[in-house]
């Protein structure tokens, strides 16, 4: 019996010693489970404080200049400075002596990824940054009164569409009876499109046959006659020249191909309006008679290749009362001895000859002759990023010239995207204001690469020269486009044009050609008025956003006037601003609208890096800065609480250690 029961004391006792030894794993377990937690946020901190101490060492040129924080990816790679910076935390040396380390960490490795330069994802980061800076020093009603006043533009974009439209419209209709005008210039020899009637050398009715009067050539009206008999060549003289005159020969033959050149295109143009021509009062069947005196002109050319005999000047005296010079008649009723009123598009066509530049700079506005030579570098390098939209200044269209000299009108692409402007678009140009000068504002008192910097960023060219004159004729076509919505707007501003376009082609009875006269007299009056527009702002003035019919300054008369000193003088004349009134940099931001956001964000950053090579350092690189990146840590951490040999020996495996891999987000925009 005794020896039974101490038998059961024993196992009593084994049991209690395993149950306190699991106890005690269970509870060094717990430990070290905490202490794992606990290491992993002492690990964090470390990374974290570690990377932003390399933070702090930020380029300070671009913050100085520009408040802008990027570090430089060069020189030391930023793993090894993020190690160095956290070797202090993490060295045991740190511990007093005779004290446990509680941590007892070891960073193994740092890996640095993702970093997001200034130029990625269309420079999103340059365009975070300014938002921030933004964001504490321009006042919210500051927005609220650009977009209050940029939401009037809402249906600009439209008008200009429907403007466009009515006038290919109307210029396809007018093209019929334009060439009924060419027509009667080919054939009649009569000019009626400029300010009087115009006699032509070279005409189809050139040659008499018989008598040179009026009815033998179908011009019944006598101003058209007295231009035109001048220059009628009697053939009945030319034959007996050409019998005895080589010269006289030569002259004839040279003679004939220029009118064989003149009815060939006379016939062209016919055949193509030959719908048009009865509804333009033509008489006869033109192009069969064009057709049959052409045939009259070749055989004379072949005719005059031969030697001449009798027998062949009677066979040509013969085949030349073939040519008809009466049977296709034009009807000119109306038309008188001046011919038409003078045509202001003449006017507008003279003056903008030396540029829209010319119009409205003053005088003594001396133009920046700076150049740069690699211009557009970061919106090239990253092209395959960009949206398109932009384009270079090489390829875009003179639209004055293009309007003055082939009445092409394109006033949509002048106001494309004016108004899709966000409040991140409204910070950038803030930031602009502060930080970048224009033609007519200058900022800053360092050397700049280019001195007008807004025209840079609107335009990308490689001058200060080209950049403001691309920028002028933005601005004139935009003013084209808000100014004639306003004067189509007035009854009594339509009437007008269409009695002036009366006057000018008003003879012809072509009401088609009438109106189309009438819509490019009124986008002449509208672009007329931006020009004084564009002076003005030019002068440092603020004017209305939109007008209405009544703040038109330019009257109708006025556009036979046009001329620099007009131009000029009559912006000095403009009211005084009000609240409704923008100036230079608020129009300039209005037509960054229309580019994609990526090229005012790369063409800054090339400004930048020009500015701060040209004033601190000269091997800044903006191309290299890095605002943000991914940062993995490393960690091993000694173990505590597993080493008791009990607990080993039950783990069956001996624990000294316990590794940690820990991630942050490092930037100056976004956290991690």
């Amino acid at each position: 019996m005794t020896t039974g029961s101490r038998r059961n004391n024993g196992s009593i006792t084994v049991f209690l010693t395993l149950t306190m030894l699991v106890i005690m794993a269970l509870l060094g377990t717990m430990i070290e489970v905490a202490r794992g937690k606990v290491c992993r946020i002492y690990g964090r901190r470390t990374l974290r404080t570690a990377t932003d101490s390399l933070l702090t060492e930020y380029s300070r040129p671009l913050y100085e200049q520009y408040r802008l924080f990027f570090i430089e990816n060069g020189g030391k790679p930023f793993r090894e400075s993020i190690a160095d910076y956290a070797a202090g935390t993490m060295s045991g040396d740190a511990v007093s002596a005779g004290c446990m380390d509680f941590y007892d960490g070891v960073l193994n490795d740092v890996i640095v990824g993702k970093e997001r330069y200034a130029g990625d994802d269309g420079g999103t980061a340059l365009q975070e940054q300014i938002t921030e800076y933004m964001k504490r020093s321009l006042a919210s009603d500051a927005i609220e009164k650009i977009f209050g006043q940029t939401k009037k533009l809402d249906g600009i974009s439209e008008s200009a569409e429907e403007i466009d439209r009515k006038a290919e419209e109307e210029k396809k209709a007018a093209e019929g009876e334009r060439s009924v005008l060419e027509l009667m210039r080919l054939v009649d020899g009569a000019d009626c499109t400029g300010g009087r009637v115009k006699g032509q050398d070279v005409f189809v009715k050139m040659f008499s046959v018989e008598k040179k009067e009026a009815k033998e050539f179908g011009i019944t009206e006598p101003a058209v006659w007295n231009v035109v008999k001048g220059n009628i060549v009697e053939l009945q003289g030319c034959f007996n020249r050409i019998r005895k005159s080589a010269a006289a020969r030569q002259q004839f033959s040279e003679m004939i191909k220029k009118a064989g050149t003149i009815v060939r295109s006379a016939l062209s143009m016919a055949q193509k309006a030959e719908t048009k021509l009865k509804d333009c009062n033509v008489g006869g069947d033109v192009c069969s008679i064009l057709k049959s005196n052409l045939h009259i002109l070749q055989e004379t050319e072949k005719y005059l290749e031969q030697p001449l005999t009798d027998d062949s000047i009677s066979e040509l005296k013969s085949l030349w009362k073939g040519y008809d010079t009466s049977g296709i008649v034009f009807d000119y009723a109306g038309i008188n001895e001046k011919g038409g009123a003078e045509n202001p598009m003449d006017s507008f066509s003279d003056a903008i000859a030396g540029g829209l530049p010319k119009l409205v700079l003053k005088k003594d506005y001396k133009i920046s002759e700076k150049t740069v030579k690699t211009p557009d570098r970061y919106r090239s390098l990253y092209a395959s990023e960009a949206d398109g939209t932009g384009q270079k200044a090489s390829e875009k269209d003179d639209w004055a010239k293009e309007f003055a000299e082939h009445e092409t009108v394109g006033l949509k692409s002048g106001v494309k995207g004016i108004s899709q402007n966000a409040a991140e678009d409204i910070m950038l140009y803030e930031y602009m204001k502060k930080y970048f000068s224009t033609a007519v504002n200058a900022v800053g008192t360092g050397n700049k690469r280019l001195d007008y910097e807004w025209e840079y960023i609107l335009c990308g060219g490689k001058s200060d020269q080209e950049n403001l004159d691309e920028a002028i004729s933005r601005l004139a076509l935009m003013r084209s486009v808000i100014n004639t919505v306003a004067i189509l707007s007035s009854a009594q501003n339509r009437n007008t044009a269409y009695t002036a376009a009366l006057a000018v082609v008003g003879f012809t009875g072509m009401d088609f050609l009438v109106r189309f006269t009438q819509t490019l007299f009124i986008i002449l009056w509208g672009t007329v008025e931006a020009l004084v527009d564009v002076a003005a702002l030019l002068q440092g003035k603020e004017i209305p956003l939109v007008k209405t019919a009544d703040g038109i300054a330019v009257e109708f008369s006025e556009l036979y006037e046009i001329s620099n000193r007009f131009i000029t003088k009559k912006a000095e004349r403009l009211p005084q601003k009000t609240a409704y009134s923008f100036g230079y940099p608020e129009h300039i931001m209005l037509l960054m609208a229309g580019l994609g956001r990526e090229y005012r964000l790369y063409r800054m950053m090339d400004l930048m890096e020009w500015n701060i090579r040209d004033n601190v350092t000269k091997k800044f690189n903006f191309g290299i800065c890095v605002d943000s990146f991914e940062v993995t840590g490393k960690f091993t951490f000694a173990t505590k609480f597993f080493r008791l040999p009990s607990i080993q020996e039950m783990a069956d495996r001996q624990l000294y250690h316990f590794q940690q891999g820990i991630t942050i987000d490092a930037g100056y925009v976004r956290g991690g």
